[in-house]
């Protein structure tokens, strides 16, 4: 079922970035975020960990090359280093959500700032969560 919903993502992403023009943080992400909504917690620890990367990346961007892939490589091993920090740090914290998911919406915020995209974000999050709930799929506990 978890397949599914990750396409329905990716379908409902595809036509939200037709129409606007905008990413959703990636055609993955919304699907990964509205499955993860049960546990606030993990989202909110997502976040904190795709905009510590995001200002890594902007850091890291004045004293070395990034762009393209390479930029985009970093954003990925940034956000997977942090959520080992975090599983370190606090292990009683219920994670990151992938390791992938923080890297690609890090990397898409460096490309189009952070107010489109966490609104783009949203939008797409929000009209998945309402298809899977009138599906019957619980979104919210």
């Amino acid at each position: 079922m978890y397949d599914e919903i990750i396409v329905i993502g990716v379908v409902i992403s595809l036509i939200y970035f037709e129409l606007t023009g905008w990413s959703p943080g990636g055609i993955i992400v919304p699907g990964y975020l509205a499955l993860n909504l049960k546990v606030p917690l993990r989202v909110f620890s997502t976040i904190v960990v795709v905009l510590i990367t995001w200002l890594l990346i902007r850091l890291l961007s004045r004293y070395v090359i990034l762009f393209g892939q390479r930029k985009f490589a970093f954003c990925i091993v940034l956000a997977f280093v942090l959520h080992q920090a975090v599983i370190w740090i606090a292990p009683m914290n219920p994670g990151i959500i992938g390791y992938l998911v923080p890297g690609i919406l890090a990397n898409q915020i460096d490309n189009q700032g952070v107010a489109v995209t966490s609104l783009s974000l949203v939008i797409v999050t929000a009209i998945l969560a309402l298809i899977l709930l009138a599906a019957g799929i619980p979104v919210f506990r």
